[in-house]
């Protein structure tokens, strides 16, 4: 392929208005390339033509034919330009800028904050304030109380955008605040760029504006030694999703005294990947290895899964808009399947989706039936569910934060914050 046979990369189109005006935005979901383009719905409409098969003057006499008027080559020259200076073409151009951001990225030794000064805050104080608005905001959870001996054995956060939902977040965390604090977080966030295997771990220490949490080397390389997978050289999708990211961020605001150690892990499968019997069985050799793993090290695991539910609405592919009866019945929905979940059946969870065929896009599936079988018996209590509406077409994603403790209970000592 050469310049002259342009090619569009893969990337995520959304729906925007601006002044009346109805636009798309368009953006790279690896985030190789950070540009956002907001361009309009002609223009939108000339990008399947850039197919790598298709020549320039193919392109000019097909929309010359479309417009019924002469479009002259320097148009879509110009529209190209944009598209390359983005790096939105599979061209060499972006192969020189991926490479280059692979590099920098091996090189470091810690996985930096991507989305600070995006989503949250970079400046710690700022960070930490609006940490503690989200508890004491209208829909937060309110300042942890007094911490008991209970143990939590795993938690369900969103991974919404702090500035929509980040005060269903503290639902999850005030839980673990009055808690008993575990020796280990495995955190196993949805990975939306998908990966060519179930999972990758990240062999990193995560930052963000509020410390470094450190990677638990011993339990990683253990894990390694144990599960040999071609996964582990994933890492690079670790470097912008934000699935931990989030999580540590309330960890961190949680612990700030202490160090706690993480094992960051990303999931992403659909439930029709288990027709398979070799991507059946490579989930299942991940899940004994994790459970052995853990029983060897003799440490107190809390899983958390950070996920999101229903997706519903034109920015996700659907041809009509949520009205407020969709949305409650879809919520409704949510509950029905989320009682599976806080009943600790794996394989009532899976065959619910499976049922429906995933008509609502639940997100979080990966993560929630990955740690529904590692976490064996216990007691899940759905802490707060609820929506945000995502654009002006009214589209939306439903999110949830539960807790499951271990069977046991315990008696109050000091509150941790």
């Amino acid at each position: 392929m050469t310049d002259e046979f342009p090619k569009i990369r893969n990337l995520e189109a959304f729906p925007y208005s601006e002044g009346g005006h109805s636009l798309v935005m368009l953006r790279d979901p690896s985030h190789m390339a950070e540009r956002i383009l907001v361009v309009t719905r002609e223009v939108y409409s000339v990008l399947p033509l850039f197919n790598g098969r298709n020549s320039l003057l193919d392109i000019q006499a097909e929309l010359t034919r479309k417009q019924g008027e002469i479009v002259f080559r320097e148009r879509i020259a110009d529209l190209l330009h944009q598209l390359d200076k983005a790096h939105f073409l599979d061209n060499e151009n972006f192969r020189e800028h991926r490479k280059a951001v692979i590099e920098r990225y091996h090189l470091r030794k810690t996985r930096p904050a991507f989305h600070a000064n995006v989503s949250y805050p970079e400046e710690d104080t700022a960070l930490l304030e609006q940490i503690n608005d989200m508890y004491v905001g209208e829909d937060g959870a309110g300042l942890p109380g007094p911490v008991t001996d209970r143990r939590i054995r795993a938690l369900v956060a969103p991974h919404i955008d702090l500035r929509m939902g980040g005060q269903v977040y503290t639902h999850a965390y005030r839980a673990l605040a009055e808690s008993d604090p575990p020796d280990l977080f495995v955190i196993i966030g949805t990975c939306h760029s998908g990966l060519p295997c179930l999972f990758s771990l990240s062999g990193k220490d995560f930052e963000t504006p509020l410390g470094i949490s450190r990677l638990d080397q011993e339990f990683y390389e253990a894990l390694r030694r144990e599960f040999a997978s071609s996964q582990y050289d994933k890492d690079l999708a670790h470097r912008s999703e934000h699935t931990i990211e989030f999580q540590l961020l309330f960890l961190q605001h949680l612990y700030r005294t202490t160090e706690v150690k993480i094992l960051p892990v990303l999931a992403s499968f659909s439930y029709e990947e288990f027709a398979s019997p070799e991507r059946k069985k490579l989930f299942w050799d991940f899940i004994e290895t994790l459970k052995a793993t853990e029983q060897l090290s003799g440490k107190r695991v809390c899983y958390i899964a950070s996920v999101d539910l229903a997706h519903m609405g034109p920015r996700y592919g659907d041809s009509f808009q949520p009205d407020r009866s969709f949305i409650d019945d879809t919520s409704k929905k949510d509950l029905e399947m989320l009682e599976y979940v806080t009943s600790n059946d794996p394989q009532g969870f899976f065959e619910y989706l499976s049922r429906e065929r995933d008509r609502r896009r639940i997100c979080g599936f990966p993560a929630i039936y990955t740690i529904l079988n590692l976490i064996g018996e216990t007691e899940g209590r759905l802490l707060r569910h609820s929506h945000c509406t995502m654009d002006d077409t009214g589209s939306f994603v439903t999110y949830a934060s539960l807790a499951f403790y271990d069977r046991d209970r315990g008696t109050s000592k000091d509150p941790k914050i």
